[in-house]
């Protein structure tokens, strides 16, 4: 424990008091603090969703970044379309069978071309943004986890 000595000043018969400082306190509040921040670290990479956001238009010279054979998902209020290019979409109704649907048909699609390893997401502005994470979710269940690297999501 710490301690502190009060000298008096002046003479005469009186004795210096000798103080102590409890620092159990000091130190429970310091251990909790910094408890509680190793907890928010950990679960600020827990929580972080692995998606490429868009980054503008390129440049007039510079070639689309987006290949016409990776795999495509427009999600719209009334259902998805998944598919590689115009021709070749797909319609899956929204419903009760909607994402046992969709994984089958991205679980094709990934046996089909393996190596492919991005998927490309085009949601509606009216979409909620459950129904794109669920989009996300059945993506990473069926390619493998972005933090491994198997898949990219991009947007659109």
């Amino acid at each position: 424990m710490g301690g502190v000595s009060v000298e008096s000043g002046g003479g005469g018969g009186k004795k210096s008091v000798d103080m102590q400082i409890n620092m159990v306190p000091m130190i429970d509040l310091l251990i909790s603090c910094i408890a509680f921040l190793l907890m928010t670290a950990v679960w600020t990479q827990i929580g972080a969703v692995q998606a490429q956001q868009p980054r503008g238009a390129p440049a007039p010279d510079q070639p689309q970044d987006q290949p016409q054979d990776q795999l495509k998902i427009q999600i719209s209020p009334t259902g998805l379309r998944v598919g590689v290019n115009a021709t070749d979409m797909r319609d899956i109704n929204h419903g009760q069978q909607q994402w046992d649907e969709l994984k089958r048909m991205l679980d094709e699609r990934h046996r089909a071309n393996a190596q492919n390893r991005e998927v490309w997401l085009q949601p509606d502005g009216a979409v909620p943004y459950a129904e794109i994470i669920r989009v996300m979710d059945t993506v990473y269940e069926v390619f493998g986890l972005a933090s491994r690297n198997e898949v990219t999501i991009r947007f659109l």
